[in-house]
């Protein structure tokens, strides 16, 4: 992994490791899904990616779920349409799962000595691949020590974290496009 600077902080998930840019994307993603008001404003406040992941989860979307040549642009909704959460969330699939992302970057020394690995398990479908690593937070200051030793700069940010793992809205708040656009 080229990114050098690490965001850790205890949340809803546990003690978790992000690179920064990452842990930014996911914060500013949330907060967009929030605030954003129309299309086009939702599409200037978030990368690239949580766009085109939300773009097809959207009602108003009309195309392939994945286009042959992977451009989305053919198929992007109207940037002035309204934006609410209502149309994009789902908690089948969420854009991203940091828990098991830290299992794939994270030094494997580190992750025999201080956590385990562990699979989500359902009794549906909407199970994410990839292993979860949990880490025990008693050792949360030793982690950081080794993976400064690995080269990592690591900042404590409880607050950013719980940003971006955790998506508090109320659906009565907002709008809902498959019926409200009806009227």
């Amino acid at each position: 992994m080229k990114e050098k600077t690490i965001i850790y902080g205890i949340t809803n998930l546990g003690l978790l490791f992000v690179p920064e840019s990452r842990a930014k994307e996911l914060a500013e993603s949330n907060k967009a899904l929030l605030t954003a008001k129309t299309w086009g404003e939702f599409k200037s406040l978030v990368s690239h990616e949580m766009y085109e992941f939300y773009l097809v989860n959207s009602a108003y979307y009309e195309g392939p779920c994945e286009p042959e040549d992977g451009d989305y642009a053919p198929f992007d909704i109207p940037p002035e349409t309204p934006f609410t959460p209502n149309d994009v969330v789902t908690y089948d699939v969420l854009p991203a799962y940091p828990e098991i992302e830290m299992s794939e970057w994270m030094p494997e020394g580190i992750q025999a000595k201080f956590g385990r690995k562990v699979r989500y398990s359902a009794m549906d479908m909407n199970v994410p691949a990839g292993d979860i690593l949990v880490l025990d937070e008693r050792h949360m200051d030793e982690i950081v020590a080794e993976l400064v030793k690995h080269g990592f700069n690591c900042r404590r940010d409880d607050g950013l974290l719980m940003a971006g793992t955790t998506l508090d809205f109320d659906p009565v708040d907002y709008p809902n496009v498959e019926t409200d656009d009806k009227d």
